[in-house]
């Protein structure tokens, strides 16, 4: 064997790991997303589970949650708009990875890893809508094209009413 069969070889079987890397966490996400809407996955559900540490405060019906990660750039764009879309009617918080994100006037950022392990189901970001019994009522996945206000309108709005 040749030491240039030898290197494409190798560079074929590095491009196949890669593959079937990207194929597998496609499959992850989508299977994720499948369990939002119908409740059936081979992964757990969040939705209707406990989560104390993100719940409203008193006099607030529902806490918008932020699952951020600290090395992705959507996830502090995320982290701005939940910022700019603070009101005293919802709390507002971020749960990261670890220390890396900059203060955002009326957002809580919690950077505990035993309260994100709860949360985080393998994507970042990933917004949740919490009612005031403390139970995660919404999951949506963020991506780059996603209209991030309109997203956490929609949130703020649904799970009002259900609680209503």
């Amino acid at each position: 064997m040749t030491v240039e069969l030898a290197v494409a070889l190798l560079a074929l079987l590095v491009g196949l790991f890669a593959l079937v890397a990207l194929v597998a966490v496609y499959a992850r996400v989508r299977a994720l997303e499948a369990g939002r809407a119908d409740g059936v996955s081979g992964y757990a559900s969040l939705l209707g589970t406990p989560a104390p540490a993100v719940a409203p405060f008193a006099g607030q019906r529902v806490s918008v949650v932020a699952v951020l990660d600290a090395d992705c750039a959507l996830c502090h764009e995320v982290l701005a708009t939940l910022s700019a879309m603070a009101g005293p009617d919802h709390r507002s918080v971020a749960v990261c990875d670890r220390a890396g994100f900059a203060p955002a006037p009326g957002v809580d950022i919690i950077t505990d890893p035993a309260v994100r392990a709860e949360l985080f189901e393998g994507y970042s970001p990933t917004v949740l809508a919490v009612d005031a019994a403390g139970r995660i009522r919404s999951r949506t996945f963020v991506y780059a094209d996603t209209d991030r206000v309109e997203l956490v309108t929609g949130l703020l709005a649904r799970t009002e009413r259900a609680a209503a």
